[in-house]
């Protein structure tokens, strides 16, 4: 299980990595079959890679084990997606520009390399994530309501255009991944099936 917290300064993060100040754990094991008032222990940590624009590095990601089921638990900086390595802002700007795009896909890729030399991105990523968002526009909706009932939505039949709209909503409002996360207990790019 992975709890997604609040990152004031990613730089800080990424220097300080194992000796952050990460939040405290919750009082309560998070499993809804263990639910025990225990204080959770430290358990070490994982690694795992943040690739964002300039940035590819290997971060430290703090876990927790409840003593009573000895299950673990993570505490992901909200600059990360669960299960994903590129940073949310790179993939809803990745996103966002090829749904837009005015010229071939070889040439919107040359672009993105010459501008991300060290970060790869190919054919099918860029596939990969345009069918996922395109998959998840309801379940991203649904998540969007919940955060805010009173979000307003432009009366589209095209999915393209209405994923476009979705990605500029999604780009604004605060904290998006976080707050989708508690709500909907999964990213908005999971896999639904």
């Amino acid at each position: 299980m992975q709890i997604i917290f609040h990152v004031d300064n990613i730089e800080e993060y990424l220097h300080k990595g194992k000796d952050y100040n990460f939040p405290d754990p919750p009082d309560r094991c998070p499993y809804p079959d263990c639910k025990c008032r225990v204080k959770l222990k430290k358990h070490g940590f994982y690694y795992r890679y943040y690739l964002d624009g300039p940035n590819c590095i290997k971060i430290a990601i703090r876990r927790y084990i409840c003593p009573v089921c000895k299950r673990t638990l993570s505490y992901l900086p909200d600059f990360c997606l669960p299960h994903f390595q590129y940073s949310f802002n790179m993939i809803v700007k990745s996103l966002k520009e090829t749904l837009t795009r005015e010229k071939t896909l070889s040439s919107f890729i040359s672009d993105l390399k010459r501008n991300f030399p060290t970060i790869l991105f190919s054919r099918q990523h860029i596939y990969f994530y345009t069918k996922r968002i395109m998959n998840n526009l309801s379940f991203i909706i649904y998540g969007l309501r919940q955060i805010d009932p009173y979000i307003k939505l432009s009366e589209t039949d095209s999915q393209r255009e209405r994923a476009r709209e979705i990605l500029d909503i999604i780009s604004i409002v605060p904290l998006f991944s976080q707050r989708f996360y508690a709500h909907c207990q999964k990213s908005f790019l999971a896999s639904l099936t």
